[in-house]
């Protein structure tokens, strides 16, 4: 009964090493978020879109303003004038209302949509560069750094992915 025990543990200890895969695929992570706002190709795109969203925001505030001036001087007029007048003006207030309202959301869906279209050109430029560094490192796979639990540091391609980008689009 020793020696069967014995010989079973041989066995498992044997095919548990054989099992160990030794493999010599290399994988590692990249912090892509902070290598495009880091970069100077990224940070002139993140710039110009921080650009266009200021100047919309100060065409929305003028308009808030405004909007804003008349609601006061509606509230001014409002024991003046008469009940219709008063209606009308405040029924065209609210039409104003609705229209900066509209204006404000297609101003953010079309931000959204620039942002999106901005960033998606700025990755086709980058991708190949990226493919490259894969080929030319032996690297497997690239994985999104927040997808990431812990990892070595070594494993981390971030830096070297932001001075290629800088490199290669001055």
């Amino acid at each position: 009964m020793k020696k069967i025990n014995f010989f079973l543990l041989i066995f498992l200890l044997f095919f548990s090493f054989l099992s160990k895969s030794f493999s010599d695929e290399k994988i590692v992570f990249l912090d892509i978020e902070f290598a495009v706002n880091n970069s100077n190709i990224g940070k002139k795109a993140l710039n110009n879109l921080n650009e266009i969203r200021k100047n919309e925001i100060n065409k929305l505030k003028k308009i808030e303003e405004e909007l804003k001036v008349k609601d006061q001087d509606i509230n001014n007029v409002k024991n003046i004038i008469s009940k219709d007048e008063l209606d009308k003006k405040i029924k065209e207030f609210k039409k104003e209302i609705e229209k900066f309202n509209a204006k404000k959301n297609q101003i953010q869906k079309q931000f959204a949509k620039d942002k999106n279209n901005k960033l998606d050109e700025l990755f086709k430029k980058i991708n190949p560069l990226i493919i490259k560094y894969m080929d030319d490192n032996s690297i497997e796979m690239i994985i999104g750094k927040n997808n990431v639990y812990l990892a070595k540091s070594n494993l981390d391609i971030t830096k070297d992915i932001i001075e290629l980008i800088n490199k290669n689009f001055k």
